[in-house]
């Protein structure tokens, strides 16, 4: 009886992850990237879909003047990702230093401005895409990166 219990309820348990893997219908996910460049695509952005050196997607494109890179994450052998970070990435300046950044930080809700000991900095936006997100709400969350985006370069002119 207790192995019959086991069986079902393994079944039960690996069905219900399958599922959670899926991306449904008419939904931008992670776990799909194809559905990430349609909607870079649909919304007038390039987007080159490659892997990184562990084999998790990468999608490279651009918005605002810079380069930018999406960043698969929580994936499982390279496969069934369930979030995106959005992020953009400037070579090292003097003026990069942590209180430049937590300037930014301070009054910017959307991305995180972030600088590293070599003082290379980047720009990042995370978003979870657990169980899809409808093209409006991707659409709008492309939308706010690329303005993140163009503020930075205002940011840039005011501070240095």
């Amino acid at each position: 009886m207790r192995r019959r219990f086991f069986c079902g309820a393994a079944a039960l348990w690996i069905g219900s992850t399958a599922a959670n893997a899926a991306c449904p219908a008419n939904t931008v996910c992670a776990a799909d990237p194809q559905t990430v460049v349609a909607a870079l695509a649909a919304a007038g952005f390039k987007a080159k879909l490659d892997k990184d050196s562990t084999g998790d997607p990468t999608i490279a494109s651009a918005a605002s003047g810079y380069d930018f890179d999406i960043y698969f994450y929580g994936c499982k052998a390279g496969k069934d990702c369930t979030s995106l970070q959005f992020r953009a990435g400037w070579k090292a300046a003097d003026v990069h230093t942590p209180d430049y950044a937590n300037k930014w930080n301070a009054v910017k809700r959307f991305a995180q401005m972030s600088v590293k000991e070599d003082k290379t900095m980047s720009l990042s936006y995370d978003v979870t895409t657990e169980g899809g997100i409808n093209p409006a709400n991707f659409a709008d969350v492309v939308d706010w990166w690329q303005v993140m985006l163009g503020e930075a370069s205002k940011f840039f002119a005011e501070n240095g």
